[in-house]
């Protein structure tokens, strides 16, 4: 048996599934075994790839209909006999030093049951050439000691911490993070990390790039962000309570971010969740932004505060994930806060349909 399980899954980018396909292999870590899932049933150009290769390490599997993104990610959550998983998206790839590194720092810290690399981002261009942006996901020195994150980091009362794309995580524990189909593919690394507990490590050097595609299996639609963002935030401040301390930097992050996304906040407030410890730390300025984007959006604005009502599978998951880790983590130390690309990227892309 291998230490390693990847599941490497693939929606009609052959082109992009090759390049996946070649960083595992250069992989300097030799010690896993692959499943690659087309959620194409009827695109023969993936089974054709992974049959050129000849490794015995990697299994291909053609969906009978098509899963979806969430279906398809719980489905490598399930993990396999293995210690430990990946997940490798067809659009991002991996240096060769990632596996090795990952599993090296999940050896040395026992309590952590999740890894996750840094990751460069890269851009499409319009002739499918790639351009590197020179900028990472993280902005944060690249030594050699991973970072340790516990629950709640204040990042995560609207982002996710980690890159799913980009890590390594005890099979052991996975299943709990199996997220509802209901899930909105926009925030499914946000509810994982109210489900999967123990410590979470990110590894400071870009062992991972990051696909910013043209094409992308994310919804653009301005309700459905409004709204499952409202939810990755309400689980947070009900499930976490925050300090005021901790309120006031987070009101301080969204309004620097580009756009400033403060919106998020008054929804969760006017849904009645720590209305007054939200609301005390909002400015004039934060006010007129709002009411002028509710006035432009009225219907997007309905929505959002419609988000228990709308994903209550999702929202009972999220909610009792979040009370779960906070009561895990009242005997922990503070982790030091590190700063991310908040509001770049409003939603990663993913691989799946």
């Amino acid at each position: 048996m291998a230490l390693v399980r990847i599941y490497l899954l693939t929606y009609r980018r052959p082109h992009l599934l090759e390049r996946a396909l070649t960083s595992l292999l250069a992989q300097t870590f030799r010690d896993w075994v692959c499943e690659v899932h087309n959620d194409a049933p009827d695109d023969p150009e993936p089974a054709a790839l992974v049959e050129a290769l000849h490794d015995p390490r990697i299994q291909y599997f053609q969906h009978r209909e098509n899963l979806g993104p969430v279906r398809s990610f719980n489905l490598a959550y399930e993990g396999g006999p293995e210690p430990l998983l990946s997940i490798l998206e067809d659009d991002n790839w991996w240096e060769p030093q990632f596996l090795e590194t990952a599993v090296e720092a999940l050896a040395a810290n026992p309590d952590a049951n999740v890894v996750w690399s840094n990751m460069r981002i890269w851009t499409e261009n319009p002739d499918h050439s790639w351009s590197d942006t020179g900028t990472t996901i993280w902005r944060i020195a690249d030594d050699d000691s991973p970072a340790a994150f516990s629950w709640p980091n204040p990042i995560q009362a609207t982002d996710a911490i980690h890159s799913q794309g980009a890590m390594v995580a005890r099979s052991a524990v996975s299943r709990r993070a199996l997220v509802p189909e209901q899930t909105s593919v926009s925030i499914i690394e946000h509810l994982r990390e109210r489900l999967l507990p123990g410590r979470w490590l990110l590894l400071k050097v870009p062992l991972a790039n990051f696909a910013v595609t043209r094409q992308t299996a994310r919804s653009w639609n301005r309700g459905e962000w409004a709204c499952a963002q409202a939810l990755v935030a309400a689980s947070y401040f009900e499930g976490s309570k925050p300090s005021p301390h901790v309120i006031a930097g987070i009101w301080q992050t969204l309004r620097n971010a580009r756009p400033p996304s403060t919106g998020a906040l008054f929804v969760v407030a006017l849904s009645g969740i720590s209305s007054i410890a939200i609301l005390r730390h909002s400015t004039i300025r934060d006010w007129t932004r709002f009411v002028a984007g509710a006035i432009r959006h009225p219907i997007v604005l309905a929505r959002a505060l419609r988000y228990r009502q709308r994903w209550p599978d999702v929202w009972q998951a999220a909610l009792c994930g979040a009370q779960a880790r906070s009561r895990e983590r009242r005997h922990q130390d503070t982790p030091r806060i590190f700063t991310k690309h908040i509001g770049e990227l409003p939603a990663r892309n993913s691989q799946a349909s």
